[in-house]
Order: structure tokens, then C-alpha cells, then sequence
């Protein structure tokens, strides 16, 4: 039955923040509560696992870890009707504003409230995740049938958490993970992903005749993030490069430097390219320049510019056949949507980002991008494709360690219910989502094939910053919704 009313005297509480009093569902509200009193960045979750321990031993839950570090929790195994799994995870990204000073192992996170949302001072929230948590944690309460309660170390680093879930530790064929951060959206799919990374020898020779270096700095991009805004049409830098590139090869020029991008998930907003051209390829030179701006000012992408400056290069220019083979890597490359969504051709569904290309300190030019999908044969398709590209170049192709995704399924039945209760509940139809991020159902998924898994969640913004915040209503909401859920599959018998 419910323990709705039911007090534990041995459970762990902290004193409950004045930002929480009044809030429902309380129960819920009290275990968020405890958890920003609790330290909690990733690799340091020890503390949650002690409070989710004394939690358990409180209420008689059996509670077993494994050698990662994730719990689970076995709630009322022997009761009726099939059993839910209810899955979180335990890290939070820790970020001060402007990297003030914050003490995230000792302090306890200072939370505000403002109208209807609840958010920290200064600091991230820890509402991604710690709202799951407390999800679960009132859940497993306030529910009467069998419940599974997995909480995970490590997603927001390395999915280690996850990946370390032996097969046939859940019992449970349902599982509803709760780390998707929009009210009224059913996740049914999201996105795994693979780093690519080519290398080609960076030869050089003395330039042939009288050279004027000049740097070009492509600026002004928005870039972003490659799983959440890659769909947006947003100017690659790299392939602007490339362009430039073209431009002094035509003019009978030389290239000294490239290099652009800073991580494999992050549209590279900016890129340099140190040139060398005749005196008389000048003008016409940077006339060029300021046409092809013109052509690729994009309505999503209005502020480019190139800017061309005076340079002294620090080395020879690179040969010709290097020069060729960089170019067309760089335009071989696809960066952008490959193939869009199934529910919303505006979305992607097989995505690359042609993210980084720098000079090593051998000499070596390397070229990084990182492609998502999730449905792991695509991925599979795209190494063919560019194992394909690399061998013609006559150069070396890495592909690192692919994420799993986790493929849509539109018959799933879980999905079925949760549209039932949320358009009896609200008149309204919820939206059925695939994101282009990752989240840790496609590592479940891997392991547990039969499982029918949803992700779902309630509005919290500005996750992983100092403006993240959590809406009371949309929790309420969010959390009313997936209690009717457990409870008529609860009801199936």
C-alpha cells in the first residue's frame, strides 16, 4: 500500500531548506532536499550511495551494489502485478559562476526559489539527475506493487555507471528512466556515438618563389552542440576553411597552418588558416574573401566573417599533395543531419560533426569528427564509409569506442500506456521524442533486449550551469503522470 502517511524515524534527513516548504509531492521534494546537502559530482557519489543504503535498510528494501558502485534496490518483490524498474543516476555536474570558488565535496548546494521554479545560488542545481532520484526514491514509497529501483554512478562522465549493469540483474521488463528534462515528451530513442579521427604526414618545403603570409580567422559562428544543435544548419568552420584553402590553391598560393575546433560533440565555431600568396594575389585575394562571406552568411549563421591579417608563419608551407589530401578529407567529411528522423523529418537521425583539425607536435595533421545515431548499424555503415574515404587518401583512420544507442520502438507497449494516461489526464496528445544526445536506456537496452523502456522527466533548464532550475508544477505534473503509470500496470495483475 501507499506509504504516503508513513514516517522512519532511522531514515537520513537534513533540515529541509525554506525554498521546499509547502511543495508537492512533499515526499518527493524531502529526498531533493536531502541530496543538495549531499556531495554528489561524478567519481564522488559515495555519499548518495550511503544515504540510498540507510534509505533502504529503514524500510526493509533490499539493496545490492555491484563493483562499480551502481544500487539496486528490490522494493516489495513479492507483491502482484509485474515489476517497474525505475532508473537515475547518482553524479551531477558541479559549475560555479565564473568558476567562483565553491567547495562542492563540503558545501551544501544553496537553493532558491523563484515563483515556480527552484534553482541554486551561483551554482548548478544537481536537478539532472538528483530530480530522478527523488522520483525514484518517493516512487518506490508511494507505489504498491513490485518496483526496481537502479541508480547508476558516472553518466555524466563516462557511462562507466551503466555499462557496468551485469545482464539479469533487473528483473523487471519494463523500465521508465527518468533524466529526460521537458515536460510532456515520451523519449523513445536516443543517440549513440562514435569519435573518427584521420591522420596525414604534415611534409614541407621551401616556398618557390616570394610569399606574403596572411591569417585568416573565420569568426563569428554560432557552433553548438553536436547532438542538440546539429540539425539547426549551423556553418561548420572546417568546411569554411576548406573553402579558403580552395581559394589560395587557385591563386597559385601556399598554406602554412590550419587548425579549428575544440571537442568531438562541439560544431567548431571558429578556424585559422595561415596562407602565403604572391603580392600581385593579394587584392583579388581578399576581394574573394569578402564575396565568399557574403555567400555564406546564413540566416541561422548571419555573424561570419573572415578576417585576413598580416602573419609570419612559423614553419615552411606545406607540400602540395598534403595540402590536396587535407582538402579533401575536409570536404569529404559530412557535417550535418544524414538522415532525419522518422517522427519529425526536421530531426535528426544519423548525424556527423566534422569537429577538430589541428597540427601534432610530430608534424602530423590530424582530423576529428564524431558521428550519432541510434541504431548502431548506421553507425556501422558510416565507419564503412569512411574506412572507404581514408584508403583512397592513402591515410590512417581511428575509430574509437562507440556509446550505444538506443533504437526507437514504435509498438512499444510502455509507450502505449504512458500516451493513454497522459491524454486521459490532460485532453492533449504527449509528444513522442527521439533525441540526438545520449542517455543511458541505449547501454539497458544492450543488455537487456526484451526490455520495454521509456524516458520521461520534468521541465528543468539550464542543466549542467549555474542557471540550471527545476519547475515545481511541471514536476507535480510530471510526477503524478508516471505514479498513474506504475499504477495501472501495477493494476494488470
Amino acid at each position: 500500500m501507499s506509504g504516503a502517511s508513513t514516517q522512519h524515524a532511522s531514515a537520513p534527513r537534513f533540515a529541509l531548506e525554506t525554498p521546499f516548504e509547502g511543495l508537492e509531492p512533499a515526499r518527493m521534494w524531502r529526498y531533493f532536499n536531502d541530496l543538495t546537502h549531499i556531495p554528489r559530482e561524478t567519481g564522488n557519489e559515495a555519499g548518495v550511495r550511503a544515504y540510498v543504503r540507510a534509505y533502504a535498510a529503514a524500510r526493509g528494501y533490499a539493496c545490492e551494489e555491484n563493483e562499480i558502485g551502481d544500487l539496486l534496490l528490490r522494493v516489495r518483490p513479492e507483491a502482484t502485478g509485474p515489476c517497474v524498474a525505475l532508473q537515475a543516476h547518482m553524479d551531477m555536474v558541479c559549475v560555479s559562476r565564473d568558476g567562483a570558488p565553491f567547495d562542492f565535496a563540503s558545501e551544501p548546494i544553496r537553493v532558491r526559489r523563484d515563483g515556480d521554479f527552484i534553482g541554486a545560488v551561483a551554482t548548478s542545481l544537481g536537478a539532472d539527475n538528483g530530480i530522478g532520484v527523488a522520483y525514484a526514491l518517493a516512487l518506490a514509497e508511494e507505489t504498491s506493487g513490485p518496483i526496481e529501483v537502479l541508480l547508476t554512478v558516472d553518466e555524466e562522465k563516462g557511462f562507466t555507471g551503466v555499462e557496468g549493469v551485469a545482464p539479469g540483474w533487473l528483473r523487471a521488463d519494463r523500465l521508465i528512466n527518468i533524466d529526460s528534462e521537458e515536460e510532456g515528451y515520451l523519449t523513445i530513442a536516443s543517440a549513440g556515438g562514435r569519435d573518427f579521427s584521420a591522420r596525414l604526414p604534415g611534409a614541407r618545403r621551401a616556398a618557390t618563389s616570394p610569399l606574403t603570409a596572411l591569417e585568416v580567422v573565420i569568426e563569428g559562428l554560432k557552433g553548438g552542440h553536436s547532438g542538440v544543435e546539429i540539425h539547426r544548419g549551423r556553418t561548420n568552420a572546417l568546411k569554411v576553411a576548406a573553402k579558403v584553402v580552395v581559394e589560395v590553391q587557385r591563386r597559385g598560393g601556399a598554406i602554412y597552418a590550419l587548425a579549428g575546433g575544440t571537442a568531438p560533440n562541439v560544431i567548431p565555431s571558429s578556424a585559422r588558416v595561415v596562407v602565403g600568396l604572391a603580392p600581385d594575389a593579394l587584392e583579388p585575394f581578399r576581394a574573394r574573401l569578402a564575396a565568399l562571406q557574403r555567400e555564406l552568411v546564413t540566416e541561422e549563421d548571419p555573424g561570419l566573417r573572415l578576417v585576413a591579417a598580416a602573419a609570419t608563419p612559423a614553419a615552411a608551407p606545406l607540400t602540395p599533395p598534403v595540402v590536396d589530401t587535407l582538402v579533401r578529407l575536409l570536404e569529404g567529411v559530412p557535417s550535418g543531419v544524414l538522415v532525419p528522423s522518422r517522427l519529425d523529418p526536421a530531426q535528426p537521425f544519423v548525424s556527423n560533426n566534422l569537429a577538430i583539425a589541428r597540427e601534432l607536435p610530430t608534424g602530423a595533421f590530424e582530423v576529428v569528427w564524431m558521428s550519432r545515431s541510434p541504431a548502431d548499424g548506421e553507425l556501422e555503415k558510416l565507419l564503412g564509409r569512411y574506412r572507404a574515404l581514408t584508403t583512397e587518401l592513402g591515410i590512417e583512420l581511428a575509430a574509437g569506442k562507440s556509446v550505444r544507442g538506443w533504437a526507437p520502438d514504435y509498438d512499444s507497449k510502455l509507450l502505449a500506456r504512458f500516451r493513454e494516461t497522459y491524454r486521459a489526464r490532460y485532453g492533449k496528445e504527449a509528444k513522442v521524442l527521439e533525441i540526438h544526445a545520449g542517455l543511458e536506456c541505449g547501454a539497458l537496452k544492450a543488455k537487456y533486449p526484451r526490455m520495454d523502456a521509456i524516458s520521461v522527466g520534468p521541465d528543468i533548464t539550464g542543466v549542467h550551469g549555474p542557471d540550471e532550475r527545476v519547475s515545481i508544477s511541471s514536476a507535480q505534473r510530471t510526477y503524478d503522470l508516471v505514479r498513474a503509470v506504475i499504477d495501472a500496470i501495477h493494476a494488470e495483475g
